[in-house]
């Protein structure tokens, strides 16, 4: 099985490595190192293509932007990078219609919005700056930060997850054109930094995992309104040290849901209740340095990326018992910090 790890390697060694996962043997295995100019942040695949979000890695600010690669025979094939001037994105989602693109600007708090074309990133239609700040006394919300795009089950919505504002913004999008829907849009409590957002699979839930306040909130979603019925933390509370939750992601069975934490570096497991939407904290197992993402295969496995530690980590995942286990068995890749697969 194939996997696409995004890597924020210096120099040479940044891109998109292609990693094989063993599962008979449990073994991973780097296959391929696909260059690329700039930083990729976060990839997603869609009908046999990897978007790429990327950041700046350019003094002259002429970096940054979207890329498409097709998926043949696992490989990757270049279709097209489009620079941003400068723009770094680190989240992005396509359109159910595959007509448009829409990225996340964490550095200036903006979500974009690009027209597909064939496949490619054909052309910028437009930029939506968010307003606000925070309490955090690091410094991380001195302005807004969007942090993660997606679309509400119902496609209704495209909501972008703001870190510097506590705010989950809606907005309406026709023809790849973005209006804000500030009654529907979603306060936080200040301080929490909200980073990423999922669904249960009826869509009767929201799960937010907040990188400042390290927690994960549960909200009841109703005639798409968001109502918060949980707040739990995603780290021990002995913990004294710093920590900053990272990437959330659900088994596809529904029962169960797991956060990665930088800092503490762990994988935190939670069990669903699908009637109530909360979260029962099973327990945590340690990882390597900084587990910015990870993502789950079949139900079975965990590909863990740990940044500081230059290195994926296997885990394996027994989800009857509740058994989640770290093996021995590792692949090393320079600053890994998103783990896609071709689904």
């Amino acid at each position: 099985m194939n996997i696409y790890i995004a890597s924020y390697g210096k120099g040479e060694e940044k891109g998109i490595y292609i990693v094989d996962l063993d599962q008979a043997k449990l073994t991973l295995t780097c296959k391929r190192h696909v260059a690329t100019p700039d930083f990729p942040s976060y990839m997603i695949t869609d009908d046999n293509v990897l978007y790429v979000a990327y950041k700046n890695a350019s003094a002259k600010n002429d970096g940054g932007g979207l890329g498409s690669f097709s998926i043949v025979h696992g490989d990757l094939i270049l279709n097209n990078n489009y620079s941003s001037s400068g723009r770094s994105y680190t989240h992005l989602c396509i359109s159910p219609d595959q007509r448009y693109i829409f990225a996340a600007n964490y550095h200036i708090g903006a979500t974009a919005a690009y027209a597909l074309k064939h496949k490619l990133i054909d052309h910028k239609i437009g930029a939506v700056r968010h307003q606000g700040f925070g309490p955090d006394l690091l410094k991380r919300q001195t302005g807004p930060h969007v942090h993660n795009v997606g679309f509400t089950p119902d496609h209704k919505f495209l909501y972008a997850v703001d870190l510097g504002s506590d705010k989950i913004v809606m907005y309406r999008y026709q023809d790849g054109h973005l209006a804000a829907d500030e009654k529907h849009s979603v306060n936080i409590i200040p301080g929490s930094g909200p980073r990423h957002m999922i669904f249960s699979k009826d869509g009767r839930y929201a799960y937010l995992v907040n990188e400042i306040a390290n927690s994960v909130m549960v909200f009841k979603v109703n005639d798409d309104r968001f109502s918060l019925v949980q707040n739990v933390s995603c780290i021990p509370h002995h913990f004294k040290g710093f920590s900053a939750a990272a990437a959330i992601r659900m088994t596809s069975t529904g029962d169960h849901l797991m956060v990665s934490n930088r800092g503490h570096d762990s994988i935190c497991l939670y069990r669903v209740n699908k009637e109530s939407g909360k979260l029962s904290l099973l327990y945590m197992v340690h990882t390597g340095k900084g587990p910015r993402d990870f993502n789950i295969i079949d139900d079975q496995y965990l590909i863990v990326a740990c940044q500081e530690d230059n290195k994926l980590q296997l885990m394996t995942f027994d989800e009857t018992n509740e058994k989640l286990l770290m093996t021995p068995y590792e692949c090393a890749i320079p600053q890994p910090v998103c783990v896609t697969l071709n689904d």
